[in-house]
């Protein structure tokens, strides 16, 4: 269904400027964009460097300051005294920081991590909720020059152990711990400490919960001491100009390989981009209060409420839990409160809070202060789409972005913008301007057809791509670049065709891996990990299609004996515990069931198709 352009009026990048970008050859864009966007110590000689492909660098030989470039450059104008980030806690604390108040933090931290030991190209693990604190280190190692590498706090201690014994962090940011789970942060980290054979040099702790944790001597420290005591809060000697194509941080993402991946992100290319997406996709001005319920840890979060934003002089608001079907009452209660009016989040969410709506104690709530929605990790479905206009905001006429990004691309490379672009359900729209996005065959052959399903791939490299994958180059270049042998592509592993208007249409990822607006998970983990359990003799994790929640993770099992119902569910707690231990909740299955046998195809093969089917007999969908 198509629904009709709207009559949007853009703030920032007119609707003309934006055609004109889409006209300009990619490397004069980028240069452009990067004189617009950045502030620079010594101006690049070449804005990319393809002598080495497919390791690109990019704006060589131009140096800059990330702190001055993301927070400096607010304290020179009326923007000092401007609330920069507004937080919310779980259990309702509030902090506000302008830009003054958070730049000071910022430099406190830096003089504090510099005064440990930190210097540039050291990999700092951060295992943090979405704290202050936590947009806070992430600044501070990026000023250094220190790689951060933010985890997300719902992985098990093994899976965090497997990533620093990888990155071989020398240091780690944490907190006591959570208001969200009952084990301690720093408890998960003391675990994973003792499970690598190296060790690190300290351990900062961040006092939140005021949960008694162990700390020892010497080598963990708490954040406050760190950012007052003398010893370490003294203005610290350390050069801030920093090279346009050195590392800024490093994130891991799902894969099929027992091997954690690190994707590398560059400095400027990646902060280029990171404001020029905010600009376009968010229409952002001073007065706009903007919500990612993105967490941190994941790329959206690092690039569209730290980098992106702050960079911009935006106001964010910062929630520490997630939205869902039992708290919906915070979700309103914080667009009202705080007045947001640009919100980027996922499909499932809003699919939370509509069937939440739907009963009376939230009939009568509405968000009435949005005038943009963002969604990206999944499609909005009709549905969906007019429930937002006509219930959610009682506007009628609210721009829906639908935006697609990876972690691999660093942000968005393909979304509806308002103000330039039609609107219309389930499709992700056309490239953004310098972006050469086509959908091709299994042999790398363009296909231009409509509706013809394709692999979607990348013509040619962006700024803010991956520079690499930590310590495994050969996987860098036969998992993007050389899947085809007669053309160079940058693959993204997502399936694409053109509908009859030539925009793009995601079909959701070509391998076994979930992408949902909460982040990646591995199909085939979630099986190798249940498939360890001594009771378990076959798995098969499926995804099928659901109406509230949008999709459904279903796990099966075959036990090597099927006694009776209180063994079945002593083995189901068993198998929940040894997930959430060994790779962290966030991949537990929505659901696991018990069956005497799996379907099969003739060369003994589960058939997850038929499976799928049988799924959704069974849930009733």
């Amino acid at each position: 269904m198509v629904h009709p352009k709207l009559s949007y009026q853009r703030q920032k990048i007119s609707a003309d400027q934006y055609e004109e970008y889409k006209k300009i050859p990619s490397g004069t864009l980028f240069d452009t964009l990067a004189r617009k966007y950045l502030l620079w110590e010594e101006p690049f000689r070449r804005v990319l460097d393809d002598m080495a492909p497919p390791h690109y660098r990019w704006f060589v030989g131009g140096k800059l300051d990330v702190y001055h470039n993301i927070l400096g450059k607010h304290l020179e104008t009326v923007r000092r005294n401007k609330a920069a980030l507004i937080w919310r806690g779980v259990n309702f604390e509030e902090r506000i920081y302008t830009y003054q108040s958070l730049a000071y933090e910022v430099k406190s931290l830096i003089n504090g991590l510099v005064h440990l030991g930190v210097k540039k190209g050291d990999r700092v693990l951060l295992f943090m909720p979405d704290l202050p604190e936590t947009v806070i280190s992430m600044l501070a190692c990026a000023s250094i020059g220190a790689i951060h590498v933010a985890y997300h706090m719902a992985y098990s201690a093994e899976a965090l152990a497997q990533r620093l014994q990888h990155c071989r962090a020398k240091y780690i940011i944490t907190s006591d711990g959570t208001h969200l789970r009952t084990r301690s942060l720093k408890g998960v980290v003391n675990e994973a400490l003792e499970r690598i054979d190296y060790d690190i040099r300290h351990c900062v702790v961040v006092e939140h919960t005021g949960q008694q944790v162990q700390m020892r001597p010497q080598r963990d420290i708490w954040y406050n001491d760190l950012i007052t005591d003398p010893q370490y809060s003294r203005e610290a000697t350390v050069d801030l100009v920093l090279s346009a194509d050195e590392p800024l941080f490093m994130i891991y993402t799902s894969t099929k390989s027992k091997t954690p991946r690190g994707v590398l992100h560059s400095l400027a290319g990646y902060l280029m981009w990171a404001q020029f997406t905010t600009e376009v996709l968010f229409d952002l001005d001073e007065v706009d209060i903007f919500w990612n319920t993105s967490d941190l840890a994941w790329i959206n979060g690092h690039t569209y409420t730290v980098y992106g934003p702050l960079a911009l002089g935006a106001t964010l608001f910062l929630y520490e839990g997630s939205i869902s079907y039992e708290n919906t009452q915070c979700f309103f209660d914080y667009l009202d409160k705080f007045h947001v009016t640009v919100l980027y989040t996922n499909p499932s969410l809003l699919r939370s809070v509509m069937r939440a709506k739907s009963t009376k104690r939230y009939l009568n709530r509405a968000g009435n202060s949005l005038r943009l929605i963002g969604c990206g990790g999944e499609k909005i479905n009709e549905d969906l789409y007019d429930w937002i206009q006509y219930e959610l905001t009682n506007k009628r006429n609210l721009p829906i972005l639908q935006i697609w990004g990876q972690t691999e691309t660093g942000g968005c490379l393909i979304a509806g913008v308002p103000g330039v672009l039609g609107f219309e359900d389930d499709t992700m729209m056309c490239p953004l301007p310098g972006v050469d996005a086509r959908v091709v065959d299994n042999q790398g052959k363009a296909l231009d057809g409509f509706v013809e399903p394709g692999r979607l791939v990348l013509a040619s490299p962006l700024p803010s791509m991956l520079q690499d994958l930590y310590k495994d180059d050969v996987g860098y270049q036969q998992t993007f670049w050389k899947k085809f042998p007669e053309r160079s592509y940058f693959c993204t592993g997502d399936g694409a065709y053109y509908d009859e208007q030539g925009n793009l249409n995601l079909t959701g990822r070509l391998d076994d891996i979930l992408s949902t607006g909460a982040g990646r998970r591995s199909l085939d983990e979630i099986e190798e990990t249940v498939m360890t359990m001594k009771r378990v003799r076959e798995c098969a994790a499926i995804v099928i299609d659901h109406p509230v929640q949008g999709y459904m993770l279903v796990t099966y099992c075959v036990l090597y004996d099927f006694r009776d119902e209180s063994y079945r569910e002593k083995t189901l707690r068993e198998i929940h515990e040894h997930i959430i231990e060994e790779i962290g909740e966030l991949n537990l299955p929505d659901k696991i069931r018990f069956t005497k046998y799996l379907p099969k195809t003739p060369d003994n093969r589960i058939n997850r198709d038929l499976l799928k089917e049988i799924a959704l007999q069974m849930e009733g969908i």
